[in-house]
Formats: C-alpha cells, structure tokens, sequence
C-alpha cells in the first residue's frame, strides 16, 4: 500500500466495488437496487454505467491515479442523489415510512463512507516511506547508509522489432553524503541511469531504491513527489522558465510541495544568497550568464533541501572558469550539508572532484576509481 492512507483507499476500493456489484446484480435482474425505480430502460441503462464508473473508480484508485480518484467520485455521488430522489419520490406518492428509509439507507451510508474515504486520498496522497525488500528477500541496504541501491537493474527499449538494452544488470550502491561521477563514452547508459535514480523512469527489471524506497512500488503520484521532495535535479541546459524571473524559477518546485508563501520567501533568499545572486531575484533568465544561469538551477534543486542531487553533465555549457566555479560549489556543497550528489559527466578533471567515479560501458560498470575517501 502506497499511500499515507491506506485504511482510507481499502474502504473506498470496498465501496465502490460493492457498488459495482449491487449495480450489476441490478442490472441482470438478480437483486434490484435503488435504480430499478427508474422506467425501463432507462433503470438499466443507469446500472450499466454506475458499475462501469465503480470498476474505473476502484481501479483508479488501486493505481494512485489523480484522475481515477476524481472518477471515483461520480459513482458514491451518482448513488446518494438516487437516495435522495427514491425518498423523495415515495414520501410524495405514499407517505414517509420506515421501510423506504431502511432500504436506502445502507446506499446512502455507504455512499457518504465513500466520499469521505476518497476526499482523504485527495488531501492526503503522498506515498507511505517503507523500507523495500531486495530481490533475495532481505532487507536492503539502504538501512545501512546508502542513498542509492540500483539491484540487478536493466532498462530495454524497442526500437521498432529490436530491443535495446540501455541499462543490463548493473547493481551499485551510494552511500548517503557522497560525491560520485559517472563517466563513459555515448550510449554507454549514463543518462539513463541518472532517470532510473531520478524517478524518472522505471527499470524494466531489478530495483532501485531511492532513501529506501523502491520507485517500482509507487504509482505516478508518488513518484513525482519522491522527485519533488528527496531528488535535485541540474541539467546542461538549466531548463529554466525564461518567461519568469529568477524568484519565481526557485520558487516553482516550493509551490508544488505546498509550502507556504513566508516560508518560500525565506527559503529563495537563503538559495540565492548561497548561489551569490541575491541581487538578481527578479532578473529573467537570458539576461544572466551561463554560469549564472546553472546557479540558478542548482538554487532550484536545492530550495527543498533534497537527500540526493543529480546533476547531468552541469559543465557542459559553461566555460572553464564559469565551469570550475559550479563544480566547486556542487563539492562545497556536499562537504558542508551532506547532501549526496551523482554527477555524469565526459569531464576527467571535473570527475576527479568526486569521492569515487564509476565507468559504464554497454549499460554496465567496466570499472571503479576511488578518487579520495569519505
């Protein structure tokens, strides 16, 4: 179960498939519902859809999908306004009574049940943190000190009728607070290593776990807050919003988290004032240097205060002192906060300020270097 909630998204799932099924049972006749007060055939129409939306909804739900939980509240809706126009309908012709109020009640109560349930899983959707279990069925080793723990991971793509192995059994480990690179030659599988760490992509086999948590266990929205709240990323190509000032490209990933505006604002001037741009907060991107384009970028990754930041050959288009200066900051960086940080890079001499570089080729590790200790 992935979500702070699961007591909530167990009785939604319950619900909406005990509406499915009451509809269903309806709809062929076996135990009609509310909805057989409807004219035929309207009464069976109306039955079809309501446990179709129940399936959807439960599925929706089961997958952690933001629109599946929103879909899931047609069928708890649709069921209480049946309630209420079947007690509405009967007092006028007949009369209150207690038979009628008996019959619709376990609808209507379970109906409300289910709109609670589902309304937590809205305000509340982020992923439960538990420790996976690697492939052997012992506990990983995140719990002893590592940020990241890619197990026996491949990453296939097809490329029409032809399958290509990006990533092919690689296991490495990093341990929390430290400083790696990755280098190899092109199409070796650094890029798509850095998206398995990053969440932004799922291995086709194998584990990776980031701060202990398997990413192949968590549905799309906890996966976007894993990114959001443990990972930092830095680009090559900043991927700054250049139609908004500095503040606001800093601030963005603080909006998605839902921090407050007194606490964004205290947080963009401590970033800026640790990338030296306190002066340029309302500046719009293109008007600033390479390098302090990438200061930006890396003030972004960092404003959520993330375990493990990656950065994606951060040098690449900066020149050597603009260069020298981020590397420099990404190395003071890690000593000062402990924040690990995964660095791919074609630069020997920007590797060489890591604690370790790792050489892929063919999407596995050809060797190891330690560069200095940690």
């Amino acid at each position: 179960m992935s979500l702070r909630n699961p007591f909530a998204k167990q009785v939604a799932i319950v619900c909406l498939l005990a509406f499915a099924i009451l509809e269903s049972a309806s709809l062929f006749g076996v135990f009609p519902t509310l909805t057989s007060v409807f004219l035929y055939p309207s009464n069976l129409a109306l039955s079809a859809v309501l446990a179709v939306l129940g399936l959807s909804g439960a599925y929706g739900i089961l997958k952690e999908s933001h629109s599946g939980k929103y879909l899931s509240f047609l069928t708890p809706i649709a069921e209480l306004i049946i309630v209420f126009i079947y007690l509405l309908g009967t007092s006028i012709e007949a009369g209150f009574s207690w038979t009628m109020a008996l019959r619709a009640f376990p609808i209507g109560l379970m109906g409300i049940v289910c709109v609670f349930s589902i309304a937590k899983l809205l305000k509340y959707p982020a992923p439960l943190i538990a420790r996976a279990s690697a492939p052997d069925g012992k506990t990983g080793a995140l719990g002893h000190g590592y940020a990241v723990e890619v197990v026996s991971a491949t990453k296939k793509y097809a490329a029409g009728t032809v399958v290509v192995p990006a990533i092919n059994g690689l296991t490495m480990r990093v341990k929390k607070g430290e400083f790696v690179a990755v280098m190899g030659p092109s199409g070796c599988g650094k890029s798509t290593l850095l998206n398995l760490i990053g969440a932004l992509d799922r291995p086709t086999s194998g584990q990776v776990l980031i701060d202990g948590i398997d990413i192949s266990q968590l549905g799309e929205i906890g996966l976007a807050q894993l990114r959001n709240e443990k990972v930092g990323f830095v680009f090559q190509a900043y991927n700054l919003i250049n139609r908004s000032n500095v503040l606001r490209n800093v601030e963005l990933p603080m909006l998605v988290k839902g921090v407050s505006k007194e606490q964004r604002n205290k947080k963009i001037d401590t970033m800026l004032s640790v990338v030296g741009l306190d002066d340029m907060a309302l500046r719009k991107p293109r008007t600033l240097s390479g390098g302090e384009q990438q200061r930006v970028a890396i003030a972004r990754a960092l404003v959520n205060a993330p375990k493990i930041v990656l950065a994606d050959e951060p040098t690449g288009n900066l020149d050597s002192k603009a260069g020298g200066e981020i590397l420099s900051f990404l190395r003071n960086m890690n000593r000062e906060t402990r924040t690990t940080v995964i660095m791919v890079t074609h630069n020997r001499e920007a590797a060489e300020m890591a604690h370790r570089i790792i050489y892929l080729k063919d999407g596995k590790i050809e060797r190891e270097e330690v560069v200095r200790g940690i």
